[in-house]
């Protein structure tokens, strides 16, 4: 994408209006029936998908040479958003697990053969992709990892448990994260971690879907590693050194979650404005008394103020800066608003909110889980105080 093609206002300009129409005339295809199977039933949204290959969305951030269009984070957020925004409810998990798990980490760390071999696949839809990282012991303790991959003369062994892990059923490959030295054996305890590109359908690797009450695109799972074996080319960027390329996926992840969750939450407001707006009561709309136009200014507020976060952590990336900061405080403030704007909607809604024929209520739901991962509040808030402010570490 050329400079011209971005205003200085984080990276806004014709493209990305361009996206906007795109991506509104592809939601437009697929109405409150067809996501409610996809979060309900777990129906694949194999239509939508391809629209999203055609559209070249899938290869957003896939170099060109590799098949993509070569743009970044800004485009892919704007997309996220957009469909949210248009009632394409779990598109964020889905943008999250493939293209950031997928094409990022391996246009960042991958080797040249991992590059050519996978990212073509990533970018015209071919191939879906998962990540292993979170733990039953670890949490959001990431060094607390137990999962560990014993060097071998050929490779890796790979024993251990993972847990919350999204969509692994479907996944081609899956984003492994494990230890290849103990902690007793590196200096600093956040050494010694290896990103993998891994296999979930072999046979040494079982996984068990865990249940949950959120309506969501893909289902959550438990992984075990029962001698899994690895080739050495399996590493992605550089043995023992994997956290801190890790970072490189971690802040998209959380702008992709910050977007959807302001395309959410604008999605749940919408609807309740056309509720406010033609439900009578007392022979007058009731989006006419203060006492619901007031919480749908705030939280409408609330969300434009996270999408400039959004926007800022995502033109930081995108110019090659430190988005830690931008990421984390874009992560918190979106989800949050979010959370309260379907709450609210629900509320304007009535009786009716929470039926699911007006679909706030799976927002509101949905919007729960945005609170938690990827990365609580409590997380995020964490790194503001001791990152961003300077304040004693509190955990």
């Amino acid at each position: 994408m050329s400079s011209s093609d971005r205003s200085n206002a984080f990276g806004e300009g014709p493209a990305s209006e361009l996206i906007r129409e795109t991506a509104r005339d592809i939601a437009d295809s697929y109405d409150d029936d067809y996501w409610q199977a996809v979060n309900h039933d777990q129906v694949e949204p194999t239509e939508f998908w391809q629209d999203c290959a055609d559209a070249g969305f899938l290869g957003a951030a896939v170099p060109e040479e590799y098949g993509g269009e070569g743009m970044g984070i800004q485009e892919i957020t704007t997309i996220v958003q957009t469909f949210a925004e248009n009632g394409c409810m779990g598109t964020g998990m889905l943008w999250v697990v493939t293209p950031v798990f997928g094409s990022i980490t391996l246009s960042q760390n991958g080797t040249e053969e991992q590059k050519e071999r996978y990212l073509p696949k990533l970018a015209n839809g071919e191939m879906k992709f998962c990540m292993a990282l979170t733990e039953p012991r670890a949490g959001h303790n990431t060094l607390n990892l137990d999962t560990f991959a014993e060097p071998t003369d050929d490779g890796f062994i790979v024993n251990g448990a993972k847990q919350w892990i999204s969509g692994v059923d479907r996944a081609d490959k899956m984003l492994l994260v494990a230890r290849t030295k103990p902690e007793s054996a590196v200096e600093r305890r956040t050494d010694g971690i290896t990103l993998f590109l891994a296999d979930p359908s072999d046979d040494a690797v079982e996984y068990q879907p865990l249940e949950t009450g959120v309506p969501a695109p893909e289902m959550q799972y438990e992984i075990h590693f029962d001698d899994y074996h690895l080739d050495a080319d399996a590493v992605i960027g550089e043995q023992d050194n994997g956290l801190y390329q890790l970072f490189e996926t971690v802040n998209p992840e959380r702008l992709v979650g910050a977007a959807n969750a302001v395309g959410a939450g604008k999605c749940a407001l919408e609807r309740a404005i056309e509720y406010a707006n033609s439900r009578e009561v007392f022979d007058t709309p009731i989006g006419s008394h203060q006492a619901i136009q007031h919480p749908i200014a705030d939280a409408w507020s609330k969300l434009e103020a996270a999408e400039l976060l959004v926007k800022k952590g995502a033109w930081t990336v995108d110019n090659g800066g430190d988005a830690g900061a931008a990421a984390n405080m874009a992560k918190l403030r979106a989800t949050e608003a979010c959370y309260e704007a379907c709450d609210f909607a629900v509320q304007t809604h009535g009786g009716n909110g929470l039926s699911p024929d007006y679909f706030v209520v799976d927002l509101w739901k949905a919007s729960r889980l945005g609170r938690i991962a990827p990365g609580s509040s409590q997380m995020m808030r964490n790194y503001i105080g001791e990152q961003v402010l300077g304040l004693p570490r509190s955990y």
